[in-house]
């Protein structure tokens, strides 16, 4: 019943902007610089940790702004990825706001490394990330996805009212099984994303898309795709 997910850029402006000199000629930045910004990124992303040096690297940003952009990229996750790969239909707020705390313990449990960061001869910087994609896939069976359909009444189900009142049982029961299950929870075949800092025409370096395209893609394992 698991449903093939191609992960976007969640919460649309994950890449951000990094000052691009942090001397008045701005000429200062530095591949140690460029690491902590990708770690502080990823950690205020995935992990809700906000380290100060990221947050310093950053103009005009804010604790809060990062706790924003960590917010924001749970309940994108929760309303593009998670419902759907669960098959609720109709989440109401109740389900949207359990699914969001189970979605908070999914991303607690991110796994990657940041390497070093190195300058290319245009002027940018690459860093290597290397992500473990967290099996979500193996976390639930068919058998859990029938068991918990059974109990909410699905197969007597005909109006949209009815298959309405099965989502309001099967919604909880799916993701109670879900959150059971994370302790168990494992990875697969770790992957090595480079992530380029591109300066842009006023001076400032912001991450390329397609690289934070693909470690969304390939945090969480909705399909089995990075499997050992």
């Amino acid at each position: 019943m698991n449903k093939t997910v191609w992960k976007r850029l969640a919460a649309g402006a994950l890449a951000g902007c990094l000052l691009a000199g942090l001397t008045a000629c701005g000429s200062g930045l530095t591949e140690k610089d460029a690491e902590t910004y990708v770690k502080g990124h990823l950690d205020a992303a995935y992990l809700g940790t906000y380290d100060k040096a990221y947050i310093d690297l950053v103009e005009d940003m804010t604790e809060a702004d990062a706790k924003q952009m960590h917010e924001s990229n749970v309940s994108d996750e929760v309303a593009y990825y998670l419902l759907d790969y669960l098959e609720i239909d109709y989440p109401t707020d109740e389900i949207v706001a359990q699914a969001e705390e189970v979605m908070e313990k999914i991303y607690a449990k991110s796994k990657y490394t940041v390497g070093t960061g190195s300058k290319t001869k245009d002027g940018d910087f690459v860093v290597e990330v290397t992500v473990s994609p967290l099996a979500l896939y193996d976390l639930l069976k068919d058998e859990d996805f029938f068991d918990a359909l059974e109990q909410a009444g699905f197969d007597t189900a005909e109006t949209e009212e009815e298959y309405e009142a099965v989502d309001a049982i099967y919604g909880p029961l799916i993701l109670d099984m879900l959150e059971d299950r994370l302790d168990g929870v494992t990875y697969g075949k770790d992957q090595v994303i480079m992530l380029q800092l591109k300066k842009d025409d006023e001076g400032y370096y912001s991450l390329v898309e397609a690289g934070m395209q693909k470690v969304d893609e390939v945090m969480l394992d909705y399909g089995g795709y990075y499997a050992e």
